[in-house]
């Protein structure tokens, strides 16, 4: 499938602008790890306020971004991330929660859904999938941070579901998904522990993310494995796009928590709904 990024800006890739209900631009993208100030292990572009970098970098590695994208800081919504599959639907009350505090971020939620203009929802990454959600009308947005355990825990699946009620939608036809830069299933070995919980769903959701190895592992496809979730939560293939990049083949561009042997920095993937009248970048 084709990459639905591009390296547009230095600090991160974009998806082209989506026109929603209301005169409404839809923007998503994926930071990169460079055009930062953090020291090594988390050079440069540093996103996370929860691995052992200074705060101050991060804020200000934060500040960059946000001003790349045309998404101040007070705008962003960020989450705990707790590789579980909660979702928590936002809004305008709830702008700056976790930007620049871990403190207040939205508690044990791995998943974020908003209608309100003028937001940015923002989750951590380092090889786990980001999932991105858009309804083009009425205008609405969303995105996933899923692990092995929210895939297995099939977040996609309820994050389609939630849309579906939430928006008053009488099926899953109005929902557009990218599946985000993440490790890719050569890099990703699982042992049993992990495999025997993949199986616990349907077959033909994860037959074609497996591959075992000659040492009686498995290399797990995450990428893979959500989008034959979305196929089976409704959505139609043309619905799905999903970006060739991976975390761990590309040093230059991404941390990765599994080839940087679990110290390394974070990329965030990022969501945005822009009001009429304002730039989307």
């Amino acid at each position: 499938m084709k990459d639905v990024f591009s390296l547009r800006k230095k600090t991160a890739v974009y998806g082209a602008p989506v026109q929603a209900a209301g005169n409404q631009t839809i923007m998503a993208g994926f930071s990169l790890r460079t055009g930062g100030k953090s020291k090594p292990p988390w050079s440069t572009l540093n996103l996370g306020l929860h691995v052992g970098d200074i705060p101050e970098d991060v804020i200000a590695n934060r500040s960059v971004l946000a001003d790349s994208i045309g998404f101040p800081l007070e705008r962003w919504i960020c989450a705990e991330q707790i590789h579980g599959t909660e979702i928590a639907v936002v809004t305008e009350t709830q702008v700056g929660s976790g930007a620049k505090e871990l403190e207040t971020v939205v508690k044990g939620a791995d998943g974020l859904m908003t209608t309100s203009p003028d937001v940015l929802l923002a989750l951590c990454f380092a090889d786990c999938v980001p999932v991105y959600f858009y309804v083009e009308d009425p205008a609405a947005i969303a995105i996933l941070h899923a692990g092995w355990r929210g895939t297995v825990g099939q977040g996609a699946r309820k994050m389609v579901d939630l849309l579906v009620e939430q928006l008053h939608l009488s099926s899953a036809k109005k929902i557009h998904a990218i599946i985000g830069p993440a490790i890719g299933q050569q890099d990703y070995e699982v042992d049993d522990r992990v495999f025997r919980e993949v199986t616990k769903l349907k077959p033909k959701l994860w037959n074609q993310a497996v591959t075992k190895t000659e040492n009686g592992h498995y290399l797990l496809g995450l990428k893979e494995l959500n989008r034959a979730i979305l196929l089976d939560s409704g959505l139609s293939s043309a619905q799905i796009e999903m970006t060739d990049y991976t975390t761990y083949q590309c040093p230059e561009l991404f941390f990765s928590y599994r080839r940087d042997q679990g110290c390394t920095g974070r990329m965030i993937g990022f969501i945005g709904l822009k009001a009429e009248g304002e730039s989307a970048q």
